[in-house]
């Protein structure tokens, strides 16, 4: 397991070399490398603000924006203050923000967003694989917030550790403590 987490690890900084460099390329004006950026984060960021909106068309809406507000604003990154990907990444945090501001009301937990989640639909899952997700859904409700917030970004939005620390700030050893607690949770519910 050691072996992967450091292939892990060497995987995530190569990306973000290759993110900074799409930015850098970005801001001379090569479409080609927003292509690259779009179509690696647009599946990450639509999950992030579908579990945060429960509505497709605002999460929809919401990627849209961030992308914009990333090409608007691509001139501002600075690849000696952070890697690119926690740049984006804190301005879809941003977005969600001001779209809660904009709406009056408090961020979507994933609890909320699981308990909304239609698992009868035809989702291509087998019957044990249905029950198995209903009952991974039906314990996050008693996850904590930091406990969801995690699943949410590890799980849902796939983020390594090391870029969920940087967009909580938390370090990434409580993380680690944290993605433990979740997965003996849900183990728990085989046992």
């Amino acid at each position: 397991m050691k072996f992967f987490s450091d292939k892990k690890i060497i995987l995530y900084e190569g990306v973000n070399t290759q993110f900074n460099d799409f930015a850098n390329k970005l801001k001379k004006g090569e479409k080609s490398a927003g292509n690259e950026i779009y179509n690696y984060f647009f599946p990450k960021f639509f999950r992030f603000f579908l579990t945060r909106t429960l509505h497709r068309e605002s999460a929809e809406d919401l990627t849209q924006e961030t992308f914009l507000k990333i090409v608007d604003n691509i001139d501002s990154f600075d690849e000696k203050k952070g890697n690119f990907s926690s740049w984006i990444w804190q301005i879809a945090k941003n977005n969600a923000k001001d779209y809660y501001r904009k709406k009056g009301r408090g961020e979507i937990s994933v609890a909320e967003f699981m308990g909304k989640y239609d698992i009868s639909e035809n989702t291509g899952l087998s019957l044990n694989d249905k029950f198995d997700a209903e009952k991974i859904i039906n314990s996050i409700k008693d996850f904590s917030e930091d406990e969801q917030e995690i699943f949410s970004l590890h799980y849902l939005s796939d983020l390594p550790y090391k870029e969920i620390s940087k967009i909580t700030g938390k370090p990434e050893g409580h993380l680690r403590d944290l993605i433990h607690r979740v997965n003996e949770k849900i183990k728990h519910l085989y046992a």
